[in-house]
């Protein structure tokens, strides 16, 4: 068991590469840690892959080994212990943790960044057929072997996206604008959905212009559906449609790790409670941000954004924590800019309600991403 005794330096547990902890640790590589404190950063991966630069890999516009940010050379920089494993449960009451591999860990303080799944569907004998967008790293293994078997001709240029939010509308839009680029001409992508309306939360001017986008790239919107068997490449619909696939993505909506609502901790649909600081409200020795958590003062959506605001708070709070002080509050903004790319070299921006649509507000997203892929890149020569 590693852990603090009597007499032993506190410990501090980030459990997750999430982004919030990335642009902690980066936030830590510039100031020294404080005397009688130790971290440790566990992650199942060396690098945390920036989830709002996939789209351009999967519609071919840079690679994938490009949007991954290495954690290891972070964490030498912050002087960070880096476990390659993953959290598996959590022991708030006695401050310990249980790792894939069996190992425990015990700590004085954790900081949960472990980020979230994708809600499965309800669909038996399916697994070979679906693969849901997270963790990316397994979709675009599974992705580069289905666009190869199409180039081929052994499989059918015909994609099925579940989930009409704006990642399942960047999703299918990449792919389409992917296949058209590899020389399929008429490519069938088709994007199903249970609801009534696409990206549902966002502004009537948003869901327009990402409307007309989808109509200009001819993807089949199937709305008030779900997908009910799927069966040697054909699904059959609750409509009664049969559509053939060689691929289906789930986009359906992000779903915390099932062990956080087993772990004793105050969750709210599965997500740890925080607090303005973003403490646990039943253990403030346990924080949470991203997806992990569900902030209290004001619930968040789902967004990478949230994330990479927290990041900059859980670094002035474990100095705060280490110099027994008052810890700062995490302040989300009302609204922030949001920027979804349409496949092409073109992009849809909103934001208070205002939505535009322009060549040079996807170069902008490319600008915003990949600064901030290479400020968190510590790799050296990078």
């Amino acid at each position: 068991m590693v852990g603090a005794l009597s007499g032993d330096p506190q410990h501090i547990l980030l459990a997750g590469g999430g982004h919030a902890h990335a642009v902690a640790l980066r936030r830590l590589a510039k100031q020294p840690l404080p005397a009688g404190i130790r971290l440790t950063l566990v992650s199942p991966s060396t690098h945390n892959l920036y989830s709002g630069a996939l789209p351009g890999v999967i519609a071919g516009h840079w690679k994938a080994d490009s949007i991954g940010v290495p954690l290891r050379p972070l964490c030498d920089a912050a002087k960070v212990q880096f476990v390659q494993d993953r959290l598996v449960s959590i022991e708030p009451d006695a401050r310990t943790a249980r790792l894939e591999s069996g190992k425990q860990v015990s700590f004085d303080l954790a900081s949960l960044d472990i980020g979230s799944g994708i809600r499965p569907l309800d669909v038996p004998d399916a697994l070979d057929v679906i693969v849901p967008i997270r963790p990316i790293g397994p979709f675009l293994d599974r992705w580069q072997k289905t666009l190869a078997e199409i180039k081929a001709g052994s499989a059918p240029p015909s994609i099925i996206v579940v989930g009409a939010g704006l990642a399942g509308i960047e999703v299918a839009l990449a792919i389409h604008y992917r296949l058209q680029q590899e020389g399929i001409a008429a490519p069938s992508i088709h994007l199903v959905d249970a609801g009534s309306d696409i990206a549902g939360s966002s502004s009537p001017a948003l869901r327009r212009k990402l409307a007309r986008a989808m109509r200009r790239a001819k993807i089949n919107l199937i709305l008030q559906t779900r997908i009910q068997t799927i069966q040697d490449g054909s699904v059959l619909l609750s409509s009664g449609e049969s559509l053939e696939t060689s691929l289906v993505v789930n986009c359906a909506g992000s779903a915390p790790h099932g062990w956080i609502g087993q772990s004793g901790l105050n969750t709210v649909e599965g997500r740890v409670e925080v607090d303005a600081c973003l403490r646990s409200t039943s253990h403030p020795h346990i924080w949470a941000a991203g997806d992990t958590s569900y902030f209290k003062p004001k619930p968040l959506e789902p967004a990478g954004v949230f994330a990479v605001r927290a990041g900059p708070v859980i670094a002035e709070n474990i100095g705060r924590y280490a110099q027994n002080a008052g810890l700062s509050e995490f302040h989300p903004q009302s609204d922030y800019l949001k920027l979804i790319s349409l496949g092409d070299q073109r992009a849809v921006a909103e934001k208070f309600g205002f939505a535009l649509e322009a060549g040079w507000l996807w170069h902008l997203k490319k600008k915003i991403d990949f600064s901030f892929l290479r400020e968190h890149n510590l790799t050296p020569g990078h």
